[in-house]
């Protein structure tokens, strides 16, 4: 009887195990070839799973029932478990729905009452707050094709693109791994070393810190980065007001009490701010994100960007970011059959919570450690489940198709457009030594030329002419600068130059060339300048990554170029056409809580929303060979952006300076007008006033502009954006009769202006966009006639 009763057990634990067997199941879109995260798994009874990020799940599968797949946006899948067991990749064909607006009386919609939980419990759920923690982490980016929907590979006759189709089944397009460890302690150091990254073609660490670039690291700040552009949160303040949620799926967790809620959600209707719509995964259990998809609301960007994260409870702890990743839908078509996508997928392991860490602001965000790309094997090693097997291909292909392309020219092309410089092998060419403009020189051509790195890593040596069409002058200069230290940018520069320099203006010494920020436009408007002959030395570096220092002495000698003369009347220090100083100053840029990227020996800022100081001092010295001038010359400027969630960006600038001592106008300070020449609005200066209008000893000027949301339109070539603008500015001067043949005013009563812009009522390729603006002056210095104190403007603006 025993004997019977054991093989009866054994005959039934045999039964079970072959009838039921633990499987890893992938989700696949059958369109695509991508995962499907989050699908949900059920076999008929009170079980059902949810698979993760990459569509993929351990379950038991039983032979003898059926499982249904289901997602949003999918069509139901129902597979035998016998057929499940045998073909673990389940393909489920895409079934967009629209949704229209669901209208919900105010206590009978259940979503809010779980996403105000949500809210509630955000500060003790965000990762970035409470506890310090580090991780290590796997990253990988690849570029491929994918046919659109309702597109059957079967029926595709074009040759081409049937050859296209088998290249990107053995290959990517293009590919970068990355392995990399985090420290973070709140509230603000953080810090990132890439210890290990392969890119396929073009070897630059900038692709090894790409994927971080691309989201916010938790979905629980306020503004949700996305793709480079900030979207209104909706489990920020105010979300319920703004968005719509649906309860579209409740899922009870087998052996606890716990549930997840899966909550549909999008803008509502009528509200204009940039927001998101996708779906939030909620498990009751501390009332945290498990899950995450969200995408850009009728955004219009020029690349359509989707993110999925995925969170799990780490020891027993927190609820923490376990994947996360991003597609992006390039819009660039491939022979009317497909779309070329990019996804980024980042991988954290190795979590641990209240490290013993730095504490206080940490302002290198991202450190790419030297050598890091020619640990390739430690790339392999990290893939792990990850590997597709496509990897080895496309390093090899990309790589051979790069070196006979000559890739990394295509690079230093890019590259141009950040720093203003066209390589040529060892030599480079700075673009605005080649043609410039100026209301004095006219059209200002040219030609400079200077060594790189390529040529050395320590000197840099330089030259540059121009010739002004207007004016009719010749003008050269040259620089040596030595490289003493490269991560913290110190730097020795000798210069010399015979060349022009704007009557009251302040050099600050900045380096930076960037063509989207409007001030460089300013340059077109400066119509006096004198001759100046400079020589001069510099020692500069970082004293924080996000503090600078400038150090600088110079001899020069001035020349006017007009009428004017200096003619003080209680000295004999006065001049008719020519003056020399000495001087000796310094320049300190503070970019508060700046963040940057040092990649190897190179140097990328992530910018800042915090005030941007700049000042400088300069300390004017008689006696020295045959300067004339004593005196002390201050300058500060202070830039700040706020963000104010649903409405817009609000800018302040603020441009001070003040000159000690009885000097020429060379050595005053200026207000800077661009009324004068080019029907163009430039930000940050006086739209009404004409260039060189007013001089002082000490002035001040605030220049505030709000840049409301974009209206939304379906239209793609037009995306009115209203600015509203406004300037004041004070100032005076002593001894104002001692300048002579030059007519200018000082705004000792208060100069005013305002202003309406519409910007980007023409947009190209979403990258560019053109608008038209008018200012009105008024105050103490508006001119007689109403009609000529109103200036019409066209405005422009880049969109990345």
């Amino acid at each position: 009887m025993k004997k019977q009763l054991l093989l009866n057990f054994v005959f039934i634990v045999l039964s079970t195990s072959l009838l039921s067997q633990k499987t890893a199941v992938q989700v696949i879109d059958i369109q695509t070839e991508s995962p499907v995260a989050f699908a949900k798994v059920s076999d008929g009874t009170n079980a059902a799973f949810i698979a993760d990020i990459d569509g993929k799940l351990n379950i038991d599968i039983d032979v003898s029932r059926k499982y249904s797949f289901r997602f949003f946006d999918y069509k139901d899948t129902i597979i035998s478990g016998a057929v499940l067991i045998k073909n673990p990749r389940v393909y489920m064909s895409p079934d967009a729905q629209v949704y229209d607006e669901v209208v919900i009386t105010p206590g009978e919609n259940p979503a809010h009452r779980i996403i105000q939980n949500v809210m509630d419990n955000k500060s003790m759920n965000n990762p970035l707050k409470n506890n310090s923690f580090t991780y290590d982490s796997y990253s990988k980016l690849y570029v491929t094709g994918e046919l659109n929907e309702g597109v059957d590979r079967d029926t595709i006759r074009d040759t081409t693109m049937i050859s296209a189709l088998e290249l990107l089944d053995r290959q990517y397009l293009f590919l970068t791994e990355t392995k990399a460890t985090r420290e973070f302690n709140p509230p603000s150091y953080d810090k990132e070393v890439v210890t290990a990254y392969n890119v396929s073609g073009i070897k630059d660490p900038l692709f090894a810190t790409i994927v971080n670039q691309f989201q916010s690291f938790s979905f629980y700040d306020n503004n949700f980065e996305l793709n480079q552009k900030e979207y209104v949160n909706p489990i920020a303040p105010g979300g319920l007001r703004r968005y719509l949620f649906i309860l579209e799926d409740t899922l009870v967790h087998q052996g606890t009490q716990d549930t997840t809620y899966t909550i549909k959600y999008r803008p509502r209707k009528g509200k204009n701010f940039e927001g998101l719509e996708g779906y939030l995964y909620i498990h009751t259990k501390d009332w945290a994100i498990e899950r995450v998809i969200a995408s850009p609301y009728e955004d219009g960007s020029l690349f359509n960007a989707r993110i999925i994260q995925e969170y799990d409870v780490v020891n027993n702890k927190k609820w923490f970011p376990k994947k996360i990743s991003t597609e992006i839908d390039f819009g660039i078509d491939i022979m009317g059959y497909g779309n070329l996508i990019g996804r980024s997928s980042l991988y954290i392991s190795n979590v641990k919570f209240d490290q013993e860490l730095k504490r206080g602001f940490n302002p290198v965000s991202v450190e790419v450690e030297e050598g890091a790309g020619e640990q390739t094997a430690a790339i392999e090693g990290a893939r792990g489940e990850t590997e597709t097997g496509k990897e080895k291909e496309t390093y090899t292909i990309v790589d051979s198709v790069a070196k006979e392309s000559n890739l990394e020219l295509m690079l230093d092309a890019l590259k141009i457009l950040s720093t203003g410089k066209i390589p040529l092998g060892k030599f480079s060419v700075p673009i605005d030594e080649i043609v410039n403009y100026n209301g004095q020189e006219g059209f200002r051509l040219g030609l400079g030329l200077e060594t790189n790195r390529r040529m050395s890593k320590v000197v840099q040596l330089g030259g540059y002419f121009a010739y002004g069409l207007r004016d009719k002058e010749w003008k050269w200069g040259g620089d040596l600068t030595f490289t003493l230290h490269q991560k913290r940018l110190i730097k020795l520069n000798l210069h010399y130059s015979d060349d022009l320099h704007e009557r009251g203006g302040t050099d600050m010494y900045d380096d930076a060339f960037n063509l989207i920020n409007q001030g460089i436009y300013r340059n077109f408007f400066v119509n006096l300048m004198d001759r100046e002959r400079f020589a001069g030395v510099k020692l500069s570096g970082l004293i924080r990554q996000n503090i600078k220092l400038q150090l600088f002495g110079n001899y020069k000698r001035f020349t006017f170029t007009d009428d004017y003369q200096y003619m003080p009347l209680f000295s004999q220090n006065g001049t008719l056409d020519n003056f020399d100083i000495a001087e000796l100053g310094f320049v300190f840029n503070w970019n508060i809580r700046e963040k940057v990227m040092i990649l190897e020996n190179r140097r990328v800022s992530l910018g800042t929303k915090w005030p941007k100081i700049t000042l400088k001092g300069t300390k004017g010295l008689s006696g020295v060979f045959e300067s004339n001038y004593d005196y002390f010359r201050l300058n500060l400027s202070v830039h700040q952006n706020f963000k104010i969630r649903g409405v817009g960006d609000l800018s302040f600038v603020s441009k001070s300076g003040m000159t000690i001592g009885n000097v020429p106008l060379t050595l005053s300070q200026i207000q800077e007008g661009t009324e004068k020449g080019f029907s163009l609005s430039v930000a940050n200066t006086f739209e009404t006033m004409q260039p060189a209008e007013f001089f002082s000893d000490q002035h001040s000027a605030l220049f505030m502009r709000f840049t409301f949301l974009p209206i939304k339109s379906k239209l793609e070539w037009t995306k009115p954006t209203f600015v509203v603008h406004s300037a004041a500015g004070f100032g005076t001067m002593n001894n104002r009769t001692d300048h002579k043949g030059f007519n200018f005013q000082t705004p000792e009563k208060g100069y005013y202006e305002s202003g309406l812009i519409v910007d980007n009522l023409l947009v190209f390729n979403n990258i560019m966009g053109v608008g038209a603006g008018v200012f009105y002056r008024y105050g103490p210095y508006e001119l007689p006639k109403m009609s000529d104190n109103f200036v019409y403007k066209i405005s422009v603006t880049f969109n990345f």
